[in-house]
């Protein structure tokens, strides 16, 4: 049975934990969670157990499970949002700011994962407004790179190529990059290896220069 019967808010805010907001606490955990086992495996119980709160203390917050699960994510893919940002708007040729991108993406373990799969499994649990607010949160990191690809063109560093196949083509690659086997291991384990040939295989081709 889904964990996602609205709960009527108790009097009052839930105190903070170790000087910790609980609201984050519950994004954070949350987000985790259903990054690694999906939405439907997820309950709202095994959140609270994780967050160390009660179950009442999330709905104060959030009054449904796919109300929680739209939050978590977009405050998961606005956090990748403005680190990319952070690397992108950095020194160096686009190649070093990718490279250095797709390592963090890689060493990072929220980070590894189809978001859009995640996404979609729970899509039809979700409102329009809901599954509007995690899609544009999905869809501003892809602008982001689109952007840069755009950028690097328009100031000579690479050649014109539509900077929409690129962004998405290098998206598509990370993903392959998350890749797991059927016990859940990382294909891919060595992050600093696999972003060096992402980098190769994404500006040089095959046939390498």
């Amino acid at each position: 049975m889904r964990d996602d019967t609205t709960f009527i808010r108790p009097p009052g805010r839930p105190k903070h934990t170790d000087g910790v907001d609980v609201q984050h606490k519950i994004l954070v955990h949350a987000s985790r969670l259903f990054m690694d086992g999906g939405y439907e495996a997820v309950s709202l119980g095994s959140i609270a157990q994780a967050t160390g709160i009660t179950k009442a203390s999330i709905y104060y917050y959030f009054s449904t499970k796919a109300d929680l699960f739209a939050s978590a994510m977009e405050w998961l893919l606005d956090t990748i949002h403005r680190e990319s940002q952070r690397i992108l708007n950095g020194p160096g040729s686009l190649r070093d700011r990718l490279g250095h991108l797709t390592l963090v993406r890689l060493q990072v373990p929220q980070t590894r994962f189809d978001f859009s799969r995640v996404i979609s499994e729970a899509e039809p649990q979700l409102t329009v407004e809901q599954q509007q607010r995690v899609r544009r949160s999905l869809d501003q990191i892809a602008t982001l790179i689109i952007d840069k690809f755009h950028e690097a063109a328009q100031q000579g560093d690479i050649r014109s190529v539509d900077p929409v196949l690129l962004g998405h083509s290098y998206l598509a690659l990370l993903n392959v990059a998350f890749a797991k086997n059927l016990q859940g291991q990382p294909l891919f384990p060595d992050a600093v290896r696999t972003s060096q040939e992402l980098m190769q295989l994404f500006f040089s081709g095959l046939a390498g220069s």
